[in-house]
């Protein structure tokens, strides 16, 4: 983000912040992020961008918590998936997810998983 340097926060995109607040927690040698929403007003390719960076962030060993209301995107990116309704409905690995009823169940019969492929 080097590109950045010079421009205050304020005058950032949504995406730009984004980085700009990793960037910040990765000075500070962190090993975990917790993202709440991140992608909120991000464009596409910025939010492909980010996700793409949040894969090599973790393929370095950086564990990532990802707090999401996008089925989609939950589903296409992580490899552990908590579905969460004040209760816990499932807990393990995005197959055993897709698989269960833990939406429906957290969400009523409404929910659905909508994949994202841009």
């Amino acid at each position: 983000i080097g590109d950045l340097a010079d421009r205050l926060v304020s005058e950032l995109s949504g995406g730009q912040k984004q980085r700009a607040y990793i960037a910040r927690a990765l000075a500070g040698d962190a090993d975990l992020l917790a993202l709440d929403e991140p992608t909120v007003g991000v464009d596409a390719e910025s939010r492909d961008a980010f996700y793409a960076l949040l894969d090599e962030l973790n393929d370095e060993g950086i564990t990532i918590i990802l707090i999401e209301h996008d089925i989609g995107v939950v589903t296409d990116r992580a490899n552990r998936i908590a579905c969460i309704n004040t209760e816990l409905y499932h807990h393990g690995d995005t197959e055993s997810f897709v698989e269960s009823d833990a939406l429906a169940e957290a969400y009523g019969t409404a929910g659905q998983v909508v994949h994202h492929h841009h």
